[in-house]
This record gives structure tokens, C-alpha cells and sequence, in this order.
């Protein structure tokens, strides 16, 4: 946020208005902290009104990289081991810099690790000590890509963390400081009461049943019922395997289970079928 700033003091002047240096600095600083509140203010509220899971996604990296001056942001949530964050959603990343991270420096990040053992906002400078900095490998991996410092928030749903918010700054730009950190936590708890939210609406809707082209009623549960939504929703095998932490083949073996299920033919035509005849289940008494 020191960086939004700077880039408007730069830009403009205030004038003295009868003040003495020292005294015009202190004022254009105590200028500069309400709105750099007001910016921050107006992204809570702008996330706290989102509760669509895949525009919360949208949203939250939107956020990251316009109020944090991020070069690239990226919304992840845990695999269903709980082990490792998958990609949702990223805006601004070179080109093969996730792909890297992903397949070579997750497992060994110190960031996601102090993040989860303290469920706190954490940023690469503040996990890696100075003298330990040149050799880090995840030092090299920002280097290697043109970014020189990195932030990671915990997203919270359910009582744990699900996911994280990642933003990263260019090379010559300042590392993230204190008061980065102090708003990207208000940022990430914000996002975490929206996930919630987001997570017990989708839950709700998992509790509709679906009848066959027959009339009858056909109640989808567990895997096959998620399967299901996600179809619904125009996902393909990867994309589920991605969401529900299972391999593309175990996808593909449920959505052929729901076709012969249904007697579709397609992929088109079990969405097709799947969404004529979605209904909410009969409430007892």
C-alpha cells in the first residue's frame, strides 16, 4: 500500500496553506493514512458483498494486486488432503512462474509455512532471514521470474485454513512492510468470511436431489452429487479433478457412472438432463 501511495505523492503537491515544512509533511502523511483506510475500507466492503465462490476468486485477486501494487496475484485452496494449495484463479503471472512454483517449490515453501503454523498473514523477507535470503530457493524463483518480494494471506473456512491469497511485487520495487502486512490480514479475513459464506451456500445447494427423465426420484449423494454440480456448471474432468482433489481419470469414471446413470449420451446431454430435472428435496413434516 506504501507503494499506492508514493505513486500519488509523486504526482501531486499539496500546498502549504501557511504551513512550515515539518508541519505540511505531517499533515499531507496524516492525508495519505485516511485514505490509504478509505482504499482499504472500500475493498472489505467489496468482498464482503461477493458471495458467488468463483467471483470471490475474481475478486480477491483483483483486490491483491490494486491496493497492494502487485505485479501478479494468485487465489489458491487446499487439495482435498488439505496438503497442498491448487490454483483457482491468477492475473499478472510470467508465464510458467505458477507452473514452477507448483511443481517444484510448494512442497519446501517457507512462507506457506509460516503461514499455516501461525494463521497469519506472512510475506518471503519476513520467513527467510536476511543472511539465509541468497541462497533461498524461493528467493531464486522470484528472481528468476522478475519479482523480488512475495505476501501470502490464509483464507479460513470451517475452522481451518482452506486456501491463501498470494501477491508478489517486481524486482525494483519496495518489499512489502508492516503496514502491508496489517491490512493484507484485515484483507484475508474479510475474503475468509466471504469463503464461508461462499462454501455454506454451495453445501446448501449440494442438498437438492435430481430426478430421471422418468419422473422418478433420483437422489445424488456424496462424490456422485458433487460431480453432478460441478457439470452443471460447464466443468470439465481436470476442472473437477482440480475442485475436489482426485485424479482426472476418478472425474472422468464419475461423469461416465452419471451419463450411464442418466442414459446421456454426451457430456451436453447429461448437463442438459441433470439441470431439467434438479429439484430441492421434499421437506419431512
Amino acid at each position: 500500500m506504501a507503494k499506492i501511495l508514493g505513486d500519488r505523492s509523486r504526482s501531486f503537491i499539496p500546498p502549504n496553506g501557511g504551513m512550515n515544512g515539518r508541519t505540511q509533511a505531517r499533515r499531507w502523511n496524516e492525508l495519505s493514512a485516511l485514505d490509504d483506510c478509505f482504499l482499504l475500507t472500500d475493498a472489505v466492503l467489496e468482498i464482503t458483498t461477493t458471495v458467488d465462490h468463483k467471483l470471490l476468486a475474481i475478486t480477491a485477486v483483483d483486490i491483491g494486486q490494486r491496493l497492494f501494487g502487485a505485479a501478479a496475484a494468485g487465489y489458491f485452496l487446499f487439495d482435498g488432503s488439505g496438503t497442498f494449495p491448487q490454483l483457482v484463479h491468477a492475473k499478472g503471472a510470467a508465464a510458467g512462474f505458477v507452473d514452477e512454483y507448483e511443481h517444484s517449490l510448494r512442497r519446501v515453501d517457507p512462507v506457506l509455512r509460516l503461514v499455516r503454523r501461525s494463521g497469519r498473514a506472512a510475506s518471503a523477507r519476513c520467513a527467510i532471514t536476511p543472511g539465509d535470503w541468497g541462497n533461498a530457493a524461493i528467493a531464486g524463483h522470484l528472481k528468476r521470474w522478475g519479482y523480488g518480494d512475495s505476501m501470502q494471506g490464509p483464507l479460513h473456512c470451517g475452522g481451518r485454513i482452506a486456501g491463501t491469497l498470494n501477491v508478489v511485487r517486481q524486482r525494483d520495487d519496495y518489499p512489502f512492510g508492516v503496514s502491508d502486512l496489517a491490512a493484507f490480514e484485515r484483507v484475508c479475513r474479510a475474503l475468509s468470511n466471504a469463503l464461508d459464506i461462499a462454501m455454506r451456500l454451495t453445501s446448501a445447494a449440494s442438498d437438492y436431489t435430481l430426478t430421471n427423465p422418468g419422473g422418478h426420484l433420483m437422489t445424488l449423494e456424496g462424490r456422485a452429487r458433487d460431480v453432478g454440480w460441478l457439470v452443471l456448471d460447464g466443468a470439465t474432468n481436470k476442472a473437477i479433478a482440480r475442485q475436489l482433489g482426485i485424479s482426472e481419470l476418478t472425474a472422468k469414471e464419475h461423469v461416465e457412472r452419471l451419463r450411464a446413470r442418466f442414459g446421456a449420451a454426451n457430456r451436453t446431454q447429461l448437463a442438459a438432463c441433470l439441470a431439467q430435472h434438479l429439484v430441492r428435496p421434499a421437506k419431512s413434516g
